[in-house]
């Protein structure tokens, strides 16, 4: 069975030779997130490797600056400039007002808006973190009305979710999902159409106090989804796999 795993980074594994074991044996596509220009270039070294060694195995490098990197990025967007043409995709980027506030507020909301006014201009999709900037973020993106706008792990205030929703952005639901009822309710809301899986490795389910960092934790998420939606695992696979290949262009 093919698995989509729609946001990860698989820059942060810590042991790159047990990495590398672990795609040489999976089968589907992992959009691999980039914090900052460093995990960016390291996914695509990655990426060229497993090409020659898995070819059931699609990693999709994407590039953008985590609300955390902003500090250290915020004056180096040249060499941004250069490459983000080549990702297809864009991410992780967004504002964060909970864990991260090393740079301020307006510094993460100008980084924000340099990759939207890109996404914009190419109607690119972007994946954004939004932690507690749920409202100001829901205010920008209305200026930017063609970026395809797809909110990673979103666990904030349910208006705001049904605003986005109305606006027709996809929805990454991840590891927390099986323990959130809060999170559970807004994967209940989401039109089929919109829902994505992740697992946002490898840090994510063991910050949540599990123990899986492994690559494959993508199959227990569509297992989570199907029996929070009460439906079989091949009909969840069939809705998370067909619209992630669609954003992907992929038949």
């Amino acid at each position: 069975m093919e698995y989509i795993d729609f946001h990860t980074h698989l820059s942060s594994y810590k042991d790159y030779e047990s990495l590398i074991r672990q795609l040489c044996g999976f089968e589907g596509i992992i959009v691999s997130a980039a914090v900052d220009y460093d995990s960016y270039i390291k996914t695509v070294r990655l990426k060229e490797k497993i090409e020659k060694l898995n070819k059931k195995c699609m990693i999709v490098p994407t590039i953008g600056i985590h609300p955390s990197k902003v500090k250290a990025e915020k004056n180096k967007l040249s060499i941004y400039k250069d490459v983000l043409n080549d990702s297809s995709i864009i991410g992780e980027i967004g504002m964060d007002f909970c864990w991260y506030k090393d740079a301020s507020s307006l510094e993460q909301e100008n980084i924000f808006r340099f990759f939207l006014e890109h996404c914009n201009d190419k109607k690119k999709y972007c994946v954004i973190h939004t932690k507690d900037a749920e409202e100001k973020i829901c205010r920008i993106l209305e200026e930017y009305p063609d970026a395809k706008p797809i909110i990673h792990w979103y666990d904030g205030p349910t208006d705001i979710y049904q605003e986005f929703i109305k606006r027709n952005y996809m929805q990454t639901f991840g590891c927390e999902t099986i323990r959130s009822s809060h999170i559970q309710n807004l994967l209940k809301i989401t039109p089929e159409n919109l829902i994505l899986a992740e697992t946002d490795n490898p840090s994510s389910e063991k910050w949540l106090g599990g123990s899986d960092d492994s690559i494959y934790l993508i199959k227990r998420i569509y297992d989570d989804l199907a029996e929070i939606l009460k439906k079989e695992k091949n009909e969840i696979t069939h809705i998370i796999n067909k619209n992630s290949k669609l954003i992907l262009g992929i038949k």
